[in-house]
């Protein structure tokens, strides 16, 4: 059994286990004795503890485990090299062979910079002589104008080599105790600035001012996102009060056609997706795809409100993973549903009834749903037992006889032929005919237990050829374009004809006995 400390290394705390922390003490001892005689030894052994904690730091994120062991203190040591490996009198800066260069990042370069350490930095990068790269930006600038613009875009985006580790991977150099040491004596000589005086107090107000403003732009930014991080979890609250009112608070309902008195959504979706196993499918679809878009607003929201570290991409991928497990769910479904509603059937119904004489009215019952199943003046056809209506397909076409044709063509679809038969025999439908009157309901009924399967009522009126009628302005909208001869369906007087209706000049109706359904 090992026992465990927690130890700040480089400013940064972390919890190792008691054989590497005597490595690691005894590795810093060393350093200290060796430099103990030389100038500026104080900030030579913190950029390397700096160092030995950004390599402790990228081992315990690779291995995905808290603890530093014995194995990640010897890795660190080889990396960054014993002090018996130094000489006292090596060159402040030996050249490197070009296979031992490491690959390095770009930095702006504070000490070489003439406005913002752009140029001085990716001359440090590459290994050229700042001279031409500042040429380039100026050869851009007259040819395009275009190196302004990227010169102060790179000043925003770079960040600035503060520490010593930093210079060192922006010169591309291994970081290790000789070269920190080698960058640290340099560093302590001195490096002479060649440029006037005009040109060095015109590049620091410059560098002021872009520095101002790119601390400004990066406030914007970090407002910008935060606001949006909240948004995006209000979002996600709302979404969620949203769809637990929804499957609890009932209120009239409209799917299409169909609409549904006094019910909840889930009620509808009962409705809609009547087989078990087929709505137990769409749930886990729903479930999924919810999870996933609320698991990726609530991490992304989180995120930009309380600047997590960088972005976890297995999280996301998860997420993205479940969504789509979510669409594929939907997917099967969706088609498990078309194939128990692939076959339809319909019942027919005719009655001839009576022309009355003179001049046919043909009035539309409620079409507001709320007048519809709660009538004001006795409406008996009105929804009774039946929960769920549906509008009705109404066409009006010359008879063969002298008397009023009425048909009902009842339709359904289901998974066979004797059930679609059942469900199109439970469509209620009821019109009335008083006198010269005939009210025509806009909507038929059907139980809600027999669940959505496309049932549909086609009203077909018969009328004799060259007798008058009068459509209702609330009714003549809802017939074919094809019943009018001339397309004219306003309402008024029509003419039954061979091709259709046509219509008169306006008059205005006698007075008719009113129909009360039955």
């Amino acid at each position: 059994m090992k026992k465990n400390f927690s130890v700040n290394i480089g400013k940064r705390l972390f919890n190792i286990d008691e054989d590497a922390y005597e490595c690691l003490n005894s590795y810093l001892g060393r350093l200290r004795n060796f430099f103990s005689t030389e100038e500026g030894r104080e900030e030579i052994l913190a950029d390397i503890e700096m160092r030995i904690a950004e390599l402790l730091e990228q081992r315990v994120e690779a291995n995905g485990q808290g603890i530093i062991v014995l194995g990640f203190i010897r890795e660190v040591i080889v990396e960054m090299g014993e002090p018996g490996q130094l000489s006292e009198n090596e060159n402040v800066r030996p050249a490197e062979p070009a296979q031992q260069r490491s690959t390095g990042k770009i930095y702006r370069d504070p000490v070489n910079r003439k406005v913002g350490g752009v140029a001085a930095g990716l001359s440090a990068f590459i290994g050229f002589d700042p001279v031409w790269v500042r040429l380039i930006f100026v050869i851009s600038t007259l040819l395009y104008g275009s190196g302004p613009v990227i010169y102060v875009i790179l000043w925003i985006i770079l960040p600035e080599a503060q520490t010593t580790s930093e210079k060192l991977e922006m010169q591309r150099q291994n970081v290790n105790i000789g070269t920190l040491r080698n960058e640290l004596v340099s560093a302590g000589k001195g490096i002479q600035k060649s440029g006037s005086s005009f040109f060095e107090s015109f590049g620091t107000f410059l560098r002021n001012a872009i520095e101002i403003a790119a601390r400004l732009i990066q406030w914007f930014f970090q407002l910008f996102g935060r606001l949006t991080g909240l948004l995006m979890l209000f979002l996600v609250l709302l979404s969620i009060i949203g769809v637990g009112l929804a499957l609890l608070v009932r209120d009239h309902a409209g799917i299409g056609g169909y609409q549904f008195e006094s019910v909840t959504l889930y009620q509808v979706f009962q409705w809609l997706v009547p087989g078990t196993s087929d709505r137990w499918l769409f749930y886990i679809a729903f479930l999924l795809v919810m999870v996933a878009l609320a698991g990726l607003f609530i991490y992304g929201g989180l995120r930009l409100l309380l600047r997590w570290p960088p972005l976890k991409w297995p999280v996301v991928v998860a997420f993205i993973m479940i969504f789509f497990g979510g669409i594929l769910t939907a997917g099967a479904a969706l088609l498990r549903y078309s194939q128990s509603t692939d076959i339809s059937d319909s019942v027919n119904e005719s009655r001839s009834l009576k022309m009355p004489v003179g001049r046919l009215h043909i009035q539309s019952g409620p079409w507001d749903y709320e007048k519809f199943i709660n009538p004001l003046s006795g409406n008996t056809g009105a929804k009774t037992d039946f929960e769920v209506l549906g509008e009705i397909n109404l066409s009006l076409r010359p008879a063969p006889a002298d008397s009023l044709i009425f048909t009902l063509i009842r339709s359904a679809s289901s998974g066979g032929s004797s059930r679609s038969a059942e469900y199109a025999s439970n469509i209620r439908y009821s019109y009335e005919i008083n006198d010269t009157l005939l009210l025509i309901n806009p909507y038929f009924s059907m139980p809600y237990d027999d669940g959505m399967h496309y049932q549909e009522l086609n009203v077909i009126v018969g009328v004799p050829v060259n007798r008058e009628i009068y459509l209702d302005p609330e009714i003549s909208w809802k017939l074919r374009y094809s019943d009018f001869d001339d397309s004219n369906n306003d309402g008024g007087i029509y003419t039954m004809t061979t091709s259709g209706l046509v219509r008169k000049k306006s008059e205005v109706p006698a007075q008719d006995s009113t129909a009360v359904l039955k």
